[in-house]
């Protein structure tokens, strides 16, 4: 399973994502911080440039994931790529319409903080979260990947709140011939004969 963990910048991501490996969860962590680090690609110098690299790598990472029974958190999605272009008005690349939504089975849209930590790699404000998160959310929602909203909370209750949706999805998700036949034979009103 294919969870992402999104948002804008400096809700928690990244935290979030260390508590769950530290937990013994299988994660992959954000390619866009480790760009920036690398300095080549630049956000604020060339954003085109910047998040066609970011999609490149990320693609990349999530191809190399061959696991799909058990949780892999991932931090950030591909589809978070296309948010930064519709928020800045940039047409959006055509790449983003050949990306398979059913890779991913959940999206944990967390939630901005009541403050914003800028640095060296976010160079960004609490106004650009709010507006990126709803743009996100709609690039996730739109594509039938079911998100859920993950509220302010501490980072260790965050963590609980979305393992526990995790565990709830996983019982009732559907991954075997025989349990797509169950579950349709469950929904399925009985068929017997009228008699007159």
């Amino acid at each position: 399973m294919r969870i992402v963990i999104t948002g804008g910048p400096s809700v928690g991501k990244t935290t979030i994502i260390t508590l769950l490996e530290v937990m013994g969860h299988r994660v992959v962590h954000e390619i866009a911080t480790k760009i920036i680090k690398e300095g080549k690609y630049l956000p604020w110098v060339d954003r085109v440039r910047f998040q066609s690299e970011v999609l490149r790598r990320q693609l990349a990472a999530e191809a190399s994931i061959l696991d799909f029974d058990v949780p892999i958190f991932l931090d950030r999605g591909a589809f978070d790529g296309e948010a930064y272009f519709i928020h800045d008005k940039l047409p959006v690349p055509p790449a983003f319409s050949t990306i398979d939504p059913t890779q991913y089975d959940l999206a944990f849209l967390i939630e901005e903080l009541s403050f914003f930590d800028a640095n060296e790699v976010r160079r960004e404000n609490l106004e650009f979260t709010k507006e990126l998160g709803q743009i996100i959310e709609q690039c996730y929602s739109s594509r039938n990947i079911k998100v859920v909203r993950v509220p302010a909370m501490l980072p260790h209750a965050r963590v609980d709140f979305i393992v526990k949706h995790v565990k709830e999805y996983a019982k009732n998700r559907v991954t075997t011939p025989e349990q797509a036949a169950l579950m349709f034979k469950s929904m399925t009103p009985s068929m017997t004969p009228i008699t007159r």
